[in-house]
């Protein structure tokens, strides 16, 4: 089966098309093409198009999802799939199939990275609490620190007592 080409899309009111409309999304599919998009004979096509017979459901889903590149879940909402076969996301982004398989590699990568996140908030965590309390108890209350002296000018330890 072929993809429909741009050219399929266009309205042509000198021939009889399919008005396909979801929302914004409007395509004008020639009988022949919706006819093999479905697996339905074109007759039947030429029937949805006088509006003798409707389109049931299942068919209608089909044309949305090969035409319109919709996808058929509430979970895709404004999701699609463009003319070159990327999934388009809501937020403009694109992905091809194979980009998609690393997400789940990307995921689980990101699940170890978070528990090695946690057991090291822990573990610096309990560092802590020990280093305060090692700090706390590192001078009893009774002793107290020895001042540091300060040179007196004309005193050198390499030369000893200057004399003026």
């Amino acid at each position: 089966m072929r993809n429909p080409s741009k050219k399929s899309y266009r309205h042509d009111p000198t021939r009889k098309t399919l008005r396909l409309e979801y929302g914004p999304h409007v395509r004008f599919l020639p009988a022949a093409l919706a006819a093999e998009l479905t697996g339905v004979s074109v007759k039947t096509v030429y029937k949805w198009i006088a509006g003798t017979h409707p389109i049931d459901a299942r068919t209608r889903q089909v044309l949305y999802t090969r035409a319109l590149g919709l996808l058929p879940d509430e979970r895709w909402t404004r999701w699609h799939i463009d003319e070159n076969g990327r999934l388009t996301a809501p937020n403009g982004w694109t992905f091809h199939p194979d980009e998609l398989l690393g997400l789940s590699y990307l995921k689980q990568l990101n699940g170890a990275l978070q528990a090695d996140v946690a057991r090291l908030t822990v573990e610096n965590r309990m560092l802590r609490e020990a280093l305060d309390h090692a700090q706390a108890n590192r001078w009893p209350g009774n002793v107290v620190a020895f001042p540091t002296g300060t040179k007196k000018p004309g005193l050198s330890r390499a030369k000893g007592p200057q004399v003026p």
